[in-house]
């Protein structure tokens, strides 16, 4: 057993050298919240997924990297999020921060030297930047080598309605946790059909993360989302990553088995040049050629 994560097998995938976790989280009641921000779960507290408990998962899936993302909890205080980067050494380690649309190009600068690659942008209405601020920091993002991580939500789809702001950003663009794309229409959303037109610019990765999220189906295996998936694989193979969301915040019921999550990328593919693209050499571009 390992924290925030069912299951005690390990994944059936061998998973080689350099596979990478391209999105999860780290926790610890030990670093301020700011105020006006949703309180961290109770647990977290007594059983903090930090650094350690992460190792542990990391482990037992056979991952070797990660991307850790700061998570909406700690607002745009990414203290936590570069103490964890210095930790975990940025060899095997990257991150994807929080930051207002005018911090100063010395933070970003700070950042990326801590071993940050991206800027998470939430589209919720009541946080989401105007399209010129986010044409703004792509501007300043792409002379980095950076990319915009785009979060959406999980009761409406949002992406049609940002999808020219998107399309005409300078930057590399990540949609995570599959676009929130709803279930069961799944691979016949708008979302996916936005998502599908975005992939064209060669510009456009996401996230194979999340899949709890939107899945009616639900544990073990959420099999629901599965074609959604095939179809933007099959679409851009070099521009899927894989991500854990660990500790799986938005789970609703059980925990997901981290082992499982792993083991869907063989009933997405059974391509071993593909899983290898997606597992090690879209990551290794996309983080660590930056």
């Amino acid at each position: 057993m390992v924290p925030y994560s069912s299951g005690t097998q390990p994944p059936r995938i061998v998973l080689p050298p350099g596979a990478t976790d391209c999105h999860h989280h780290i926790f610890d009641p030990g670093y301020p919240q700011p105020r006006g921000l949703r309180p961290l779960p109770q647990a977290y507290h007594e059983h903090p997924p930090d650094i350690a408990a992460y190792r542990l998962f990391q482990q037992r899936l056979g991952l070797t990297r990660s991307v850790i993302v700061t998570p909406s909890h700690y607002g745009d205080d990414n203290s936590l999020l570069v103490d964890a980067l210095q930790a975990m050494g940025q060899d095997h380690a990257r991150g994807v921060a929080i930051v207002k649309p005018d911090v100063v190009d010395a933070e970003l600068d700070r950042l990326h030297t801590a071993g940050v690659r991206g800027v998470r942008v939430y589209l919720a209405p009541d946080r989401a930047p105007t399209p010129e601020q986010l044409q703004n920091m792509g501007r300043r993002l792409a002379d980095r080598g950076w990319h915009l991580h785009m979060a959406g939500l999980r009761n409406e789809e949002i992406f049609p309605k940002w999808e020219q702001a998107l399309a005409n950003l300078p930057c590399r663009i990540v949609i995570d946790h599959l676009g929130y794309a709803p279930q069961p229409a799944g691979e016949q959303s708008a979302t996916a059909d936005v998502i599908r037109r975005l992939l064209d610019n060669g510009r456009t990765y996401v996230k194979l993360s999340g899949v709890y999220l939107q899945s009616k189906v639900g544990y073990p295996d959420y099999p629901d989302v599965d074609a959604l998936a095939m179809d933007l694989i099959e679409k851009a193979p070099e521009r899927m990553v894989w991500g854990s969301d660990w500790p799986h915040v938005g789970a609703i019921g059980p925990s997901p088995d981290g082992a499982r999550l792993v083991d869907q990328l063989s009933r997405w593919t059974d391509s071993d040049a593909i899983q290898h693209m997606i597992w090690v050499k879209n990551p290794g571009r996309l983080y660590w050629d930056a």
